[in-house]
């Protein structure tokens, strides 16, 4: 028995020093069979959106804890499969349901956003969003919880399975902690709304990162403003692009400047409605950021703001002093970073309305937009290089083109109903695809 435990030492011992003099050494046992390349076909695209505006006290506005959608979504779309795919559309979720493996998806596929007017005592203002592609992580830049302010997290589940999702938020100060931030539930096929109040009450900036496990899910800020007992406009908070250190927001459109500026020096709960810029830095490294407002032509002189925003927080940054004309915002940092702009539409004889602009995506090549069916809609494109671009006629319930442009693009579409105000992002969502090695043992 002692001989045999020798042995074994011995063997370790030698497998040890070979080990520590030769430290590449391999190990192999019996032969690795070769890898297979597969075929993976993606899922079929399905867009989400959030449905009617939800109402806090539930239909009868009473009751605590309950939120009611009420009035009715309207949605622009456009679906091209050319005979390959079938469309399905289901309160308020488009799915295409292909039928050839060769389908491209994307904007040319399949593009479609959601818009509601409402007109209510405590809802008033134009709502408008993309509707979305699912995803297991999202970040929304934007909202404000101080009085008067209503921010409401909508979660939507259009999978199968049950998904539960966690919360990080981020505020001037930094990360928070809270309860209520982790083990939410959100059922398949239903959505779950979170009053933020609850979360980070009293807050005027902060950014609002959703993780989900189990289902994807798409997500929104119903962002309400009520200025005593006077409804001050309603929008959507839309995710975030990719962080970077180069951002655009195209679509500062800036109307009513005379009127708004009176509404803030005659009361100074209407102060919001000076634009802002909205900056977030993540990670541990503080951000120097350089912001220019641009115009669109001479008449229309922009500004220049600079600011140094620590790690882990958010910063709004103002645009005081702009007139009336339109304008985009062109942001630039050290690090990575994410940025959206708070713009109020303000007109004579109507309460002011806002919308919240995130950052637009970088894009070459060709996409499509869908405009409203109603009010005016303007399509503000930023083109990074020099040299003309080709684009087609936007009208109300029109698809808008990109003709394959090979310069890179950031576009925004802003619509106008009746001096109130929102915006609709450029976007090519789709599904990946592709081929995997399998290795099998």
């Amino acid at each position: 028995m002692f001989k045999r435990i020798s042995i074994l030492f011995l063997v370790v011992g030698a497998l040890v020093a070979g080990t520590l003099l030769a430290p590449n050494l391999s190990l192999q046992i019996g032969t690795v069979p070769a890898s297979s390349e597969l075929s993976v076909k993606a899922r079929d695209l399905r867009l989400a959106c959030p449905g009617p505006l939800y109402k806090a006290g539930g239909a009868s506005g009473e009751t605590l804890g309950e939120f009611a959608q009420v009035g009715e979504a309207n949605y622009a779309s456009s679906f091209n499969a050319n005979g390959l795919a079938s469309l399905e559309t289901v309160d308020g979720v488009f799915t295409v349901r292909a039928q050839s493996e060769s389908i491209n998806q994307g904007s040319e596929l399949l593009n479609a956003s959601q818009y509601q007017n409402a007109s209510g005592a405590t809802l008033q203002g134009l709502a408008a969003t993309n509707c979305q592609l699912p995803s297991n992580d999202l970040w929304l830049l934007g909202a404000d919880t101080t009085t008067g302010r209503e921010a409401l997290l909508i979660l939507r589940n259009t999978s199968e399975v049950d998904a539960t999702v966690s919360l990080e938020i981020f505020t001037e100060a930094g990360a928070i902690e809270a309860p209520g931030l982790n083990g939410i539930a959100v059922v398949a096929g239903k959505s779950t709304v979170i009053p933020l109040s609850g979360v980070v009450p009293k807050t005027k900036s902060f950014m609002t990162h959703v993780s989900a496990k189990g289902g994807a899910i798409a997500a929104w800020i119903q962002q309400r403003t009520v200025r005593g007992l006077s409804a001050g406009g309603v929008d959507y908070i839309s995710p975030s692009t990719q962080f970077a250190k180069n951002l655009v927001v195209p679509g500062i459109f800036i109307r009513g400047s005379k009127i708004a500026a009176k509404l803030i020096e005659a009361n100074a709960n209407y102060k919001d409605l000076t634009p802002i810029i909205r900056v977030f830095v993540p990670g541990e490294q503080q951000a120097t950021v350089t912001v220019q407002v641009a115009g669109a032509n001479a008449k229309t002189f922009g500004t220049v703001v600079r600011e140094t925003i620590k790690p882990g927080t958010v910063m709004d940054l103002e645009i005081p002093g702009l007139k009336d004309g339109d304008y985009v915002a062109v942001v630039s940092a050290d690090v990575n970073i994410q940025a959206s702009v708070r713009l109020s539409r303000v007109s004579s004889g109507t309460a002011p309305d806002f919308t919240w602009i995130p950052a637009a995506e970088k894009f070459t090549g060709k996409r499509k937009i869908t405009a409203p069916g109603i009010g005016i809609s303007k399509l503000c494109v930023y083109n990074e290089k020099t040299g003309a671009i080709e684009v087609s006629v936007l009208a109300p319930g029109a698809t808008f083109s990109f003709i394959g442009s090979q310069n890179p693009l950031y576009a925004n579409l802003i619509v106008d109903v009746d001096g109130t105000v929102a915006n609709v992002s450029v976007l090519d969502q789709k599904n990946a695809g592709g081929k995997v090695a399998v290795n099998v043992r």
